[in-house]
């Protein structure tokens, strides 16, 4: 739902169904948007209000999501760069999330918002919670879900970390290298987590740069301990970014003329 306050059109938000554990769920996303305060590749929150019980959240609006973006852009004449703008933001977002010792759980490009010029920003934080002191939080089972971005850990033992929000970070890359494609779309939960228990990954979407490819297997390295953190992602998209600027002129002066 849209509205326009002060003349700004804003998004209103309400829980999904009123029920405790949805509404509890939207509070947690209400809480993690004003701990964050202002990041500009994380959804800015403008403020909540009660109707009634009822929790609703006023955010600024998108024009739409990554998913419904990148399954109309096959013909983008500059795709590799444009890629490369979106991963090093959302990269960026979550290196800036687990700084507050938070994991998302849900990354993925449905819940990646694009803004006007080129920005966009990491949103939807109904599962987002906290970790412990070892940066482990361990969920009950009980809880829905997103199956086909879950870790082998998340999905044998419920265990989330940053670790299990880089996996689902080389599924979203998946997706965007794919123009949107389901992941994993004809195999069941079952045969999805016997096809990764036996060390098989998703293939590489044709015209994937072998970099890209390499990451995402990176992200999917069946010990968390081994895959990146954000901060290494960000560093490496960041010097891909750089030289595919390269390629066009620009480069900034300070490193043009640094000394070795």
């Amino acid at each position: 739902m849209t509205t326009n306050i002060s003349n700004r059109n804003v998004a209103v938000k309400i829980p999904n169904s009123f029920k405790d554990v949805e509404i509890k769920k939207f509070v947690q996303q209400i809480e993690a948007l004003i701990l964050f305060k202002y990041h500009p590749n994380i959804l800015t929150i403008i403020g909540w209000t009660l109707y009634g019980d009822i929790p609703v959240l006023i955010t600024e609006l998108a024009e739409t999501n990554l998913l419904n973006y990148v399954q109309t852009i096959s013909n983008h004449q500059n795709f590799k760069k444009f890629s490369l703008q979106v991963l090093w933001q959302i990269s960026n977002a979550l290196a800036y999330v687990t700084s507050h010792k938070m994991i998302h759980r849900d990354v993925a490009c449905r819940n990646i918002l694009c803004m006007d010029g080129g920005i966009v920003k990491l949103a939807d934080f109904d599962l987002c919670c906290f970790c412990d002191k070892n940066g482990i939080f361990k969920d009950t089972m009980n809880n829905k879900l997103p199956i086909k971005w879950l870790s082998i850990e998340a999905l044998t033992n419920g265990i989330f970390s940053e670790k299990s929000d880089v996996w689902a970070f080389g599924i979203l890359c998946y997706e965007i290298f794919s123009f949107g494609s389901i992941p994993y779309d004809s195999m069941s939960p079952i045969e999805m987590m016997q096809f990764l228990e036996a060390d098989k990954r998703l293939e590489k979407p044709d015209g994937t740069p072998d970099y890209i490819y390499d990451l995402m297997i990176k992200c999917w390295n069946k010990e968390s301990k081994n895959r990146p953190n954000f901060i290494q992602i960000n560093k490496k998209i960041t010097s891909k970014l750089e030289n595919e600027t390269f390629k066009y002129g620009y480069l900034t002066l300070k490193k043009v003329f640094a000394k070795p």
